[in-house]
């Protein structure tokens, strides 16, 4: 894997009690698979959410099941490559007819992690129908404006390529304004003070344009605003772990 030792260290305490053929399956089954998927959901991404949802649930002593909450943060993004506006309930039905999955879990088990699968999405209008769909939710969103700036570069390739690099800096201003915008919040259930200090600093990058842009430009290494999205390499997420 290529994400830092430091993450591993991390993820290797939160998860010591993780049943060890439950891990070794995954990591043998389902970790590769997100070599399918854009680099903003890849291996790294999901490293980073099975870290914060056990810091979240040692944060708000939840108390919850590790094997529940390593499967979910797992598999949560699965299938993305292949439709990324329904690939929560491509990544649940792929858990769902694993069946090497029925070893480690019971019926209500895998109910449990499928709907939280399902759940997990932040413009989900609804709230998720379990305290680990809230967890999941919660894990998943960003912490750190570079990590955010990296990934959405990365799903910008994918998904907006022949934009101009500054169209795309006016258009992520507004977009990222709503998403971190007081009036529509992001599905944070479990809201810690790392959170809230990204959405503080987030929100005041926010409204100094030429920074943002400036920042924007340099975490990713643009080399040139005159490009396209498709033009400039980007930076790999492991970097700044």
């Amino acid at each position: 894997m290529n994400y830092s030792k430091q993450l591993f260290k991390e993820i290797d305490n939160y998860t010591k009690n993780v049943n060890n053929e439950l891990k070794e399956y995954i990591s043998q089954n389902i970790f590769q698979q997100y070599e399918l998927n854009d680099k903003a959901h890849g291996i790294i991404h999901i490293m980073e959410v099975i870290r914060r949802t056990f810091e979240l649930n040692n944060i708000f002593k939840l108390d919850l099941d590790s094997n529940i909450m390593y499967t979910i943060a797992a598999c949560h993004d699965l299938g993305k490559y292949e439709d990324h506006k329904i690939h929560e309930k491509i990544a649940a039905q792929r858990f769902m007819t694993d069946e090497n999955m029925k070893k480690f879990f019971n019926d209500n088990q895998r109910l449990i992690i499928k709907e939280a699968i399902e759940d997990h999405r932040s413009s989900k209008e609804d709230e998720p129908r379990s305290i680990y769909g809230k967890l999941i939710s919660s894990a998943d969103r960003n912490t750190r404006i570079e990590i955010v700036f990296i990934r959405s570069f990365f799903v910008a390739k994918e998904r907006t390529s022949e934009m101009n690099i500054e169209e795309y800096l006016d258009y992520t201003i507004k977009r990222l304004s709503k998403k971190y915008s007081e009036d529509n919040p992001e599905n944070m259930f479990f809201e810690d003070k790392t959170y809230r200090k990204f959405l503080v600093d987030m929100r005041s990058l926010l409204k100094k344009e030429d920074e943002f842009k400036n920042k924007y430009c340099e975490v990713n290494n643009i080399k040139s605003r005159n490009n396209r999205v498709c033009d400039e390499e980007g930076v790999d997420l492991k970097n700044i772990y």
